[in-house]
């Protein structure tokens, strides 16, 4: 008589996956599930060895993803395989992701519902709980970076927190930087001239990224113009930079809708380049530019154009609103994450591989309003995260109990993928 298997079945493919190669050709003759669970184990086998491994944000959860970029030739059936979930265990619904930024192989998440922020290194499931200093919003800009050339050791990061707002008392635009030290665990007010930022009444208009430990925005001026350029930050000289954009800001005359703006999005290139994807959503577009950073440094960048491409040409026929990119340099292609809307009216986000006469999508899923999908590439990296110490009272019980969880959650979902 056949017995049903008492364990689910994700369990049992990871069991199942920890058996060694050559007793594997005996599953096919003890039951058709276990043979069937074999083939599934060997495409994904497949795909991770010909795919690249990204981190996407979607909705508020962040995922391990592997994604074959050499299946756009071949007409592969599987694009792209989820792996492993930060809050997969039980009580996941408690951890809820806003945004991530990536700097060296770590990941600085800040939370949902949570005030606080965590660090976190997916490759070695270790963990760091960050309380803010004074206050904690999500609309507020955080980035992580190092300090000099030494990315191996923690205690040369840094976490700078950025809030823009309308003081009503002073009538006036202000801005707060502060910055967070590992190596002394503590937050500190960090002073900018005012010719460095107030002066320029500047915005950022889009996700920063890190590139040699450095961070980069897309940022935005207020005035007729409506001025963009690159806003650069200094781990190491804790400065702000301006850098230009490789491509010229419209003026108010060119805006044809107000439904989008014009502005770009940045990706990184192996930690040593800067790359910028720009679009006129505001004139209904189609066309799509990269450029590629030749030389960067936070007071100096030049650009080399990378990629153009009519959206038009693949039927798209209406305007394609990228949010994130990476790209696959070896085959000239850009893995575009791109928002919109179903027939139904729904806010989608979709995954494409765009290139010269080179379109396929290789995800889609409906998402939450102002929830923007984040991909990323992701290399793991070996540095140990320093554990704080904990307060006292209640306050230590409970973000010992979370701690726990988050660094427990981490360390199953990505190891077992």
């Amino acid at each position: 008589m056949m017995m049903k298997s008492a364990l689910p079945f994700d369990l049992e493919e990871k069991i199942l996956a920890c058996v060694p190669k050559k007793s594997r050709a005996q599953w096919q003759t003890t039951c058709k599930r276990w043979y069937t669970l074999l083939q599934d184990l060997l495409a994904k086998k497949h795909l991770a060895q010909a795919g690249r491994e990204f981190i996407l944000l979607l909705n508020d959860s962040v995922y391990s993803t592997v994604i074959n970029l050499q299946g756009v030739h071949n007409n592969a059936d599987q694009m792209m395989e989820f792996g492993g979930k930060l809050g997969s265990l039980k009580d996941s619904n408690d951890l809820k992701i806003h945004d991530i930024f990536c700097c060296n192989g770590l990941i600085l998440c800040t939370m949902v519902g949570r005030k606080m922020l965590v660090v976190c290194n997916p490759s070695n499931g270790e963990t760091r709980y960050i309380e803010p200093r004074t206050c904690y919003r999500t609309s507020d800009s955080y980035a992580l970076g190092y300090e000099g050339s030494k990315s191996s050791c923690i205690n040369n990061y840094k976490i700078l927190r950025y809030c823009r707002y309308y003081n009503s008392q002073l009538t006036c635009m202000v801005s707060e930087l502060e910055l967070y030290e590992f190596k002394s665990d503590s937050w500190r007010v960090l002073n900018v001239d005012n010719n460095d930022w107030e002066s320029q009444d500047l915005d950022i208009s889009a996700r920063g990224v890190s590139v040699k430990g450095n961070t980069y925005w897309v940022a935005k001026k207020d005035d007729d113009h409506f001025f963009q350029l690159i806003l650069s930050f200094d781990f190491t000289t804790e400065r702000l930079g301006l850098l230009p954009l490789p491509y010229e800001s419209d003026g108010p005359d060119d805006i044809m809708t107000d439904e989008y703006d014009d502005t770009a999005v940045l990706s990184v290139v192996r930690d040593e380049q800067l790359s910028v994807l720009h679009q006129y959503l505001h004139r209904y577009s189609l066309e799509m530019k990269i450029w590629m950073s030749n030389k960067i440094e936070t007071g100096e960048v030049s650009w080399g154009e990378f990629l153009v491409v009519n959206l038009g040409d693949f039927m798209f026929g209406k305007v394609v609103n990228i949010v994130s990119f990476v790209l696959d340099e070896e085959n000239k292609r850009a893995v575009c994450c791109r928002i919109g809307k179903n027939d139904c009216k729904e806010e989608c986000a979709s995954i494409s591989i765009i290139g010269e006469n080179i379109h396929r999508d290789v995800y889609g899923q409906k998402i939450r309003y102002g929830l923007w999908p984040h991909l990323l590439n992701y290399v793991p990296s070996p540095i140990h995260i320093l554990k704080k110490s904990t307060p006292k009272g209640k306050r230590k019980r409970k973000t010992r109990r979370l701690v726990k969880y988050i660094k427990l959650s981490f360390f199953l979902s990505f190891s077992l993928f």
